[in-house]
């Protein structure tokens, strides 16, 4: 699957699943444009340096990114260890305006891929708080909005991914026929930030997945998955999500719903 001529701007570029996808993209003949506010080493095309978490910083990454790209793959993101403001300022917001801002620059045909997570499976129960919240004209009111909720002060990179899945579905909705929008789900991978996740989710719980599926994912495993979704063999797809997480999300739900034994 070739993707010569083709350009794609792919934020949290620097490391991890970002760069990785980057390399895979490159590696298939599109022209990369790679977005983060860390420096990347050897960058396999083009590269800006933006900070997303603000309305500024969104703008002015937009602004390097000419018109007639064919998609967005919004990877980058914060994990929970940081300040819950943080955390739903890139994960959410920064998500939302950049794919606002680049929309029109999206030639016809073109995706936009939203990294989303395993740990926002319950997102459907609370659609219309993801809505509400993600929805918001102003952030900065958005944000003083939930402050007071345990729920998502204390579970911030979970309540992110979930607006990422209502974002997800709504930016596909408001633009059938000319750009799709999916989203990627992965469980536990292999990045910089994976020990993070331990102290946000759970040791035992994360180490425990991983001794479950024999490993922990590799950034590569979820470019694949994302290489695909880019690729015009994927065009059907629209509006949905792709759960890249070695069947974990299957082995916990068939074990919730097992009937108890005496």
């Amino acid at each position: 699957m070739t993707l010569d001529g083709q350009i794609f701007v792919v934020t949290g570029a620097a490391s991890g699943i970002g760069a990785a996808t980057a390399a895979l993209l490159r590696a298939r003949g599109a022209e990369v444009i790679g977005v983060d506010r860390n420096e990347a080493a050897e960058f396999p095309g083009r590269f800006v340096r933006a900070d997303l978490s603000t309305a500024e910083g969104v703008a002015a990454a937009a602004e390097q990114v000419p018109a007639g790209i064919s998609g967005l793959l919004n990877i980058a993101g914060v994990p929970g260890t940081a300040p819950w403001e943080l955390v739903l300022s890139v994960n959410v917001f920064g998500v939302r305006d950049l794919s606002r801002a680049l929309l029109p620059k999206i030639a016809d045909g073109g995706v936009i891929v939203n990294l989303a997570s395993n740990v926002a499976n319950g997102w459907a129960a609370r659609q219309e708080d993801l809505a509400r919240f993600a929805g918001a004209a102003d952030r900065q009111q958005a944000l003083a909005s939930v402050a007071g909720d345990p729920e998502v002060v204390g579970h911030s990179y979970r309540f992110s991914k979930e607006c990422v899945r209502w974002l997800t579905l709504a930016t596909a909705a408001e633009n059938l026929g000319r750009v799709r929008v999916v989203s990627v789900s992965p469980g536990p991978v292999q990045t910089p930030i994976l020990e993070d996740f331990k102290k946000d989710h759970g040791r035992d719980k994360v180490e425990g997945a991983v001794t479950l599926l024999g490993r922990a994912g590799r950034p590569e495993d979820i470019a694949r998955a994302i290489g695909f979704l880019v690729d015009p063999q994927a065009a059907w797809l629209n509006g949905t999500d792709v759960c890249v997480d070695g069947g974990l999300s299957a082995h916990r739900t068939v074990s919730a719903a097992a009937p108890a034994t005496v």
